[in-house]
């Protein structure tokens, strides 16, 4: 409370004006105290890190689509692989069976 009562004073004095100006630069020399006491390269070292961590999870998921991709391909083409011996086996029955029954051998030996 004292203080307010040297504040009311000083205004309403003459050097009102000149109190403003000390106050002015006490607050000016308190923010550079501050400012100059912040960790900045701290700061700019945690702000690094975080995009670097924001970026590589990307990346990985990046790879990971690639590689799932490339492993459904792989399991296609060997399905596909399979799927086709299966017919090419299938086929070449049948014709050995309509072979075998054009020579008048209606049995087949599997």
């Amino acid at each position: 409370m004292e203080t307010q009562t040297v504040l009311q004073e000083r205004n309403d004095s003459h050097d009102g004006v000149e109190y403003n100006h000390v106050a002015l630069s006490y607050i000016k020399e308190s923010e550079e105290i501050r400012l100059a006491l912040q960790p900045w390269n701290l700061i700019k070292r945690i702000k690094e890190i975080e995009q670097e961590a924001h970026a590589e999870p990307e990346t990985v998921q990046h790879k990971d689509t690639k590689q799932t991709a490339a492993d459904i391909r792989s399991l296609n083409d060997a399905s596909s692989l399979k799927a086709l011996e299966e017919w090419r086996k299938r086929k070449m029955e049948r014709a050995r069976q309509r072979a075998l029954e054009k020579n008048g051998t209606g049995t087949s030996q599997a």
